[in-house]
């Protein structure tokens, strides 16, 4: 058991100022080296480890929830995590766009992190009510990035019919490239 020593007022509270200091500093450093650890690059990321169409959860414009197991089956998924504000991801689109009619036979998931209004905004100017494939929502739950170990924007994911990967991409890819990933 510890014993209080009693000390005059001013060197108590350099004493308990120096111990409030050397606290913080330790929990500075356990933060930034203990447990701030990045993943090592040689541990296979999820969707590497887990080759089918993962369970993910999108809310939906409406509110509503969008799940992996209640999208129609036997078709080719085409996921794609993006950002409306994101010049590429805009590419992308326009890109997609142009190939409405020979994306019409998948599973087209729209997913992104950014908030509701501006996906709305994204939904609307492309005219994506017209799309019938289309699946468009927040992953509230963030689920997909640390999933595919997202870097850059925008990111696809292919599946198969039988919802098995068949390749990821990062960044800009064009159409006629997504499409020749499901031959």
């Amino acid at each position: 058991m510890s014993k209080l020593v009693a000390m005059p007022f001013g060197q108590q509270s350099l004493s308990n100022l120096f111990r409030l200091f050397i606290g913080t500093l330790l929990l500075v450093n356990m933060a930034a080296t203990g447990y701030g650890q990045e993943i090592p690059a040689s541990t296979p990321a999820p969707y590497e480890k887990f080759k089918t169409l993962p369970p993910f959860e999108l809310t939906g414009l409406d509110g509503k929830k969008i799940k992996r197991d209640e999208l129609p089956k036997n078709r080719g998924t085409i996921l794609m995590f993006f950002s409306p504000d994101c010049h590429h991801c805009l590419q992308q689109m326009d890109w997609m766009k142009e190939a409405k009619e020979q994306l019409k036979g998948f599973n087209f998931i729209l997913a992104t992190y950014q908030p509701m209004d501006a996906l709305k905004g994204f939904y609307q100017s492309y005219k994506l009510e017209e799309w019938k494939n289309i699946y468009i929502g927040r992953d509230e739950k963030y689920f997909l990035p640390p999933y595919f170990r997202i870097k850059n924007l925008p990111f696809l994911a292919l599946y198969d019919k039988k919802g098995q990967l068949l390749s990821v991409f990062e960044g800009n890819t064009k159409t006629d490239i997504i499409l020749t990933a499901f031959k």
